[in-house]
Parts: C-alpha cells; structure tokens; sequence
C-alpha cells in the first residue's frame, strides 16, 4: 500500500461522495470565512503529506502515538498565543493524562527501556516527521474554531478538503499517476470506507469546535486511539497487554476530568 497517494485518494472520495448533498444544502460563506478555509485547507495539505511521507518511512505503532499525542500539546500553545483560551487546572490534569496515556498505550513494554524508547528515537526521520504532523494538526485545529463560525460544518469540511485535494493534486497527478491507478484498484473500497469516516469524524469535531474550546475538543477527539487499539486487538487480533489496558485507562480518566470542569 501506497500511504500517501491512499490519503490522498480518500480525500478526493470525500469530495465526491458529499458533492451531492451539498448542492442542495449550500449556503453563502461569509467573505471573512473564505481566509479560514484557505488557511486551514493548506495546513490539511500538509498534514495528509506528511503523515503519508511519516508512515511510509515508520511503523504506525511509532508515528500515530507522537503524531495525536503532541497535538494536544501543540493546539494548548497555539490556542493561549492566538485564541487566548484558558485552561482551568482540571482541564490541564484531563490533558496530561490524554497525552500520557496516548504515549503508553503504545510502548511495547512498561520497563525503563521500553519507556525511554520512543525518545530515544526522536533522531529518527519518521519521528521528526510525526511531530511536525503533530504541529499541523493543531495549527488546523485552531484555525478551525474560528473559521466555522463562518459556514456548517459539513460545508465548511467540503471546501477544507477541496482546498487540501487541489494543493496536492499536482503532484499525485504528475509525479504519482501510476501509483494513484494501482492504489484505486487494489484498496477501493478501503479507500471509500476510511473517506466515509472522515466525512463522519471531522463533522463531528468541527461542531464540537462550535461548542467548546479547542483546547478541551483537541484531547478528547484523541480517544480515537483506544477505538484503534481495541480494533487491531478484535479485527487484527494484536496483543492487548498491561501497556494498553493502563493507556486506554489514562485516556478515559482523561476525558472525564476535561468533561468535569466544562
């Protein structure tokens, strides 16, 4: 499998799948919204470029945990700098064990190497390039708060990942054509089902973002990795060991106390 060009083509099966529906339901954006989603659709261009080139080059297991874990870290900075959000204390502790537990859900081990060894690889180029994906995703996310202010959410997504599809496209299409037809016959339907999931995923954190401070919704939306973890555990039938049960268990504890201080 071809990651990046897949990224990219669930992207694009995205835009097809919801261009239907939005014609009947589009609405004006306002003018000040189109900045916002020009901005943001750059930053998802990067993300998804980034995390194709991440997971081309490392183990999932390496790039997901450094990838969602350090966005949260990234989006508290970003949302203080530019948002001036506060964070009250409970909150910061909800945001400390989502980020810790994301870590050691997973560690292949909970002894003294076991721990040292994500760090220990931070040298490496897949680890540079997860933390970078770390920073885009929370530049989009603040941005976010903002720009859906200005259209829906399914909307304001659709023309997010137009954005994201076009800034790519010259790429895929010149340098990737090969590469794009053997992606779609071989992972068609895996492509349209992870496009389906997007639809349904960044819907869903986008009216969060109407709701609540992107400090809180960044974390939160983090328990996707437990949903991984029990997945590959059921689908792929990968172990569930001590360092997931007690990662998954710091993720919970986590959300509950951001849920306890809104």
């Amino acid at each position: 499998m071809d990651k990046q060009v897949f990224l990219w083509l669930a992207v694009v099966a995205t835009l097809v799948i919801l261009f239907v529906p939005l014609w009947f339901i589009y609405a004006p954006i306002a003018s000040a919204g189109w900045g916002y989603i020009a901005v943001s659709g750059t930053l998802e261009a990067v993300y998804f470029a980034l995390l194709g080139s991440a997971y081309q080059r490392g183990d999932m297991s390496l790039v997901y945990p450094l990838a969602r874990g350090s966005a949260p870290v990234f989006v508290i900075l970003l949302a203080l700098l530019f948002l001036g959000e506060r964070v009250f204390l409970g909150g910061i502790a909800g945001i400390a064990l989502i980020v810790t537990g994301i870590y050691v859900l997973h560690l292949k081990s909970l002894d003294r190497r076991g721990l040292a060894a994500p760090f220990l690889s931070l040298k490496e180029r897949p680890s540079q390039l997860a933390l970078l994906t770390g920073l885009t995703i929370a530049g989009y996310n603040v941005v976010d708060k903002v720009g859906v202010r200005y259209a829906s959410p399914v909307l304001y997504l659709y023309m997010d990942f137009l954005v994201a599809a076009a800034l790519l496209a010259p790429y895929m299409v010149i340098a990737r054509s090969e590469a794009i037809r053997r992606e779609w016959r071989a992972n068609k339907t895996s492509i349209v089902a992870v496009a389906i999931m997007f639809i349904a995923s960044f819907t869903l954190v986008l009216m969060a973002l109407t709701r609540d401070k992107v400090s809180y919704v960044a974390p939160v939306r983090e328990v996707s990795v437990v949903f991984g973890a029990l997945l590959g555990t059921l689908v792929l039938k990968e172990p569930f060991g001590k360092a997931k049960l007690a990662g998954s268990a710091l993720i919970f504890v986590g959300i509950v106390c951001i849920g306890l201080v809104r």
